[in-house]
């Protein structure tokens, strides 16, 4: 049973988490998965537009309707794929980098003030665990992929 009580305390951390970070997005007029796809475009860089509903985990029929309120607001543009000419590329605009940048500092902000109040030794040891943990995952799921 501690499988699920791990499960269930890491959904109501990011439930929590979420609910403290929301406002910052709607600030800017935008939701958590918009952000989610937003984040992904600028860590990655162009990506194909199935990859990022992918990595976002949002079925290709939602993610269409996002993709378009973010292309229009000026933030995300739509390029041919040169591998591909069916497929389409996602990347971000100058607007976007704009955008994160604000983002960014306003999130530091605001998860400083969340774990400011967690002492140094255990801050350090839920990232220790936690990037050990998302090691293990990652190696699991590459297990998974090669034996299919």
């Amino acid at each position: 049973m501690e499988e699920i009580q791990l499960l269930e305390l890491f959904s109501q951390v990011y439930r929590r988490l979420g609910r403290r970070l929301a406002p910052l997005f709607q600030a800017e007029g935008l939701s958590g998965t918009e952000i989610l796809v937003l984040w992904k475009v600028r860590k990655r860089g162009s990506l194909r537009v199935t990859e990022v509903a992918g990595l976002t985990g949002i079925p290709p029929s939602t993610f269409t309707g996002i993709l378009d309120r973010l292309a229009a607001r000026g933030l995300l543009e739509r390029l041919p794929d040169p591998g591909d000419r069916r497929g389409t590329l996602v990347r971000g605009t100058p607007a976007l980098a704009a955008l994160m940048d604000r983002l960014a500092a306003a999130l530091e902000g605001e998860l400083r003030r969340i774990f400011d109040h967690l002492p140094d030794e255990i801050r350090r040891r839920l990232i220790t665990d936690l990037e050990t943990l998302n090691k293990f995952l990652e190696r699991e799921e590459g297990e998974c992929h090669g034996r299919a």
